[in-house]
């Protein structure tokens, strides 16, 4: 008698270790299958009303078991083989032809059937080409002449005592001949070395332009070349 106890004590042991072992299987047969892989379609991207057709796809075409495979297969993924960043469908369905290629085809279905689609994130748009500065001139002032002189503040560059920059000149009657000047100034001799002219037309293009040959003028006070000289090195 004792040994029959002892039978039937190991059987009903042996009993509940089987039925726990099978206890998820048989909750997804009793229950509805849909909710075996949802928590995993949202964690691969996809939106409530995706996740419940997919979900819904996925329980008609795949049997529980699989669905469960499926499932536990997804969990086990936590970073994306496409974007590390992050898990999409592509992801899903090269999970799916893991467990085996009837699953990986079945989400691809049921994702289609669903028009399920991650958003990809936008691609980072280049950066605008920054445009070359326009002209920025400066009036300077008038010379005992009654003549005027501007200066292109964008274009002022300086070397040690030297300074260079483009100017442009008007007459005592405040007329302009369209005409820009290079001016090179040396600050420690107190010279002007005109480089290059260039007239411009209407639009502001280059219409002609002449090289001057290397000279040193002396700065005269009272005159625009000694505005020029004073806005560059004073």
């Amino acid at each position: 008698m004792p040994m029959l106890v002892q039978a039937r004590s190991i059987c009903a042991i042996l009993g509940l270790a089987l039925l726990g072992g099978c206890a998820g299987n048989i909750a997804d047969h009793v229950g509805p299958r849909e909710g075996i892989v949802t928590a995993e379609l949202t964690r691969y991207g996809l939106n409530l009303r995706e996740t419940q057709c997919v979900g819904a796809q996925l329980a008609t075409s795949l049997t529980p078991l699989q669905l469960r495979r499926l499932q536990r297969a997804a969990a086990s993924v936590q970073k994306g083989y496409y974007d590390a960043d992050r898990l999409t469908l592509r992801d899903l369905e090269y999970v799916g032809r893991t467990v085996e290629p009837e699953v990986g085809t079945a989400v691809k279905a049921a994702a289609d059937a669903c028009a399920a689609k991650v958003e990809e994130p936008e691609a980072p748009q280049p950066e605008a080409e920054a445009k070359p500065a326009g002209p920025n001139w400066l009036n300077l002032g008038k010379a005992e002449s009654g003549q005027s002189m501007a200066i292109d503040a964008s274009t002022i560059a300086r070397e040690e005592n030297i300074r260079r920059a483009w100017f442009r000149m008007t007459d005592a009657t405040g007329s302009q001949t369209g005409n820009i000047y290079l001016l090179e100034v040396d600050c420690q001799a107190k010279t002007i070395n005109p480089r290059e002219r260039r007239k411009l037309d209407a639009a502001g293009a280059v219409a002609e332009s002449e090289t001057y040959p290397p000279s040193k003028l002396a700065v005269e006070d009272g005159t625009v070349m000694a505005i020029a000289y004073l806005s560059l090195c004073s």
